[in-house]
């Protein structure tokens, strides 16, 4: 056979391939057992990663720290996925920005990701990330509030561009007491929750997740009424994408939605690791007790809000279809304007594809949750 121009002798070749195979098989060997000791699937490392941008929706906390969780325990990397996390700069941002392609994936509130749609940004749905925006009204423990019917003759502080505010007649409809006759106080959102403590106002409306885990942390006890309890079902966060990425990359967007899911299903069930991995990637989070109180208490609110019938009847990041489709009425029929319409959640949803009926909790790992949510149940009031 030709040498140097492409023949090899045969004895030559023979020798070769003796000395690579036997060559090859320790290499190999050593190999694998890395691939097998370092906790990643074999067919990670034979595939290139596909790298994906994903914003938040605000700055880092409790509510969404499980991104950080999934990124760090290797939920990403073992499906051959590189994420880049941004923070965020509230919903309506990062719905449109991830509608407009300036990130692959995201979060955002459901009813603002709801209003996003109807007013043209295209989104795809891909799982629930939050059960409970938490919206609703706050007021401190030792104010007479007891039932919703206390809150007649209040006064109340709301910041108008809030996204409970205008849902607030609504909730004094369900709650059977008339909201016109409640004071409320336009105030700066940077203000609320002092002229809360301060007492220049007997509650505020607001969303809870973002107002009880700082008010706990100072020392004070609250009571909360939320619209969840009075057939109000805003849901939280949702992961979203652009329709072209879901119709190109549906296997990817497969994974990155597991990976997700993972990551909230680790985060529930181990709060002392979660926290430490969280301070490790966003270390102002931990830099004080205080902030680190807070970040628990957030922890535990998420963990609480978690515990729902949809996890183990359709399983952990799925929803009630029902329930979801009334939010989205209420969102048109509050905040639409005239012409728009209801969106066909049919063709934006695809829960049904991506994660139903894949992680359903019941059991010891639900009680596990019901236990670990608890200090959040309390923290609510």
């Amino acid at each position: 056979m030709r040498s140097e121009k492409g023949i090899i002798l045969m004895e030559k070749k023979r020798s070769i391939i003796g000395v690579n195979r036997r060559h090859f098989v320790k290499v190999s060997g050593a190999g694998m057992l890395a691939i097998l000791t370092s906790g990643v699937a074999p067919m990670t490392f034979a595939r290139s990663k596909k790298q994906i941008t994903f914003t938040q929706s605000w700055i880092p906390n409790g509510g969404m720290a499980w991104i950080y969780i999934a990124d760090a325990k290797g939920f990403f990397k073992k499906r051959g996925i590189d994420i880049k996390i941004s923070r965020g700069f509230g919903s309506t941002a990062s719905a449109q920005s991830v509608g407009q392609g300036k990130f692959d994936f995201g979060i955002s509130a459901a009813p603002t990701a709801t209003l996003q749609t109807i007013r043209g940004i295209n989104l795809a749905y891909l799982a629930c990330c939050s059960y409970s925006s938490t919206m609703g009204v706050v007021f401190l423990k030792d104010s007479g509030i007891r039932t919703p019917k206390d809150l007649v003759g209040k006064k109340c502080g709301s910041v108008v561009k809030s996204g409970e505010y205008p849902f607030l007649e609504l909730f004094g409809k369900n709650a059977d007491f008339d909201w016109s006759k409640v004071d409320v106080v336009q105030v700066d959102n940077k203000i609320r929750t002092g002229v809360m403590l301060q007492r220049k106002v007997d509650f505020i409306s607001c969303f809870a997740s973002s107002v009880v885990p700082d008010v706990v942390s100072k020392g004070f006890e609250v009571g909360t009424f939320l619209y969840k309890d009075f057939n109000m079902p805003f849901y939280g966060y949702m992961l979203i994408t652009q329709p072209e990425m879901y119709v190109k990359e549906r296997g990817l967007c497969g994974d990155v939605t597991e990976a997700v899911i993972e990551g909230i299903r680790y985060y529930i069930k181990n709060h002392d690791e979660s926290a430490e991995i969280f301070f490790k990637a966003v270390p102002e989070a931990g830099m004080t007790a205080s902030k680190r109180m807070q970040f628990e208490i957030e922890l535990d609110l998420y963990t609480h809000i978690t515990n729902t019938p949809e996890i183990s009847k359709f399983g952990l990041g799925s929803v009630d279809p029902k329930k979801y489709q009334n939010m989205v009425n209420m969102v048109v029929k509050n905040l639409g304007k005239s012409g728009e319409k209801t969106p066909d959640l049919s063709k934006i949803m695809h829960l049904d594809q991506m994660i139903n009926n894949k992680y359903k909790i019941t059991g010891a790992e639900l009680e596990l949750i019901k236990k670990l949510g608890a200090p959040g149940a309390r923290a609510l009031g």
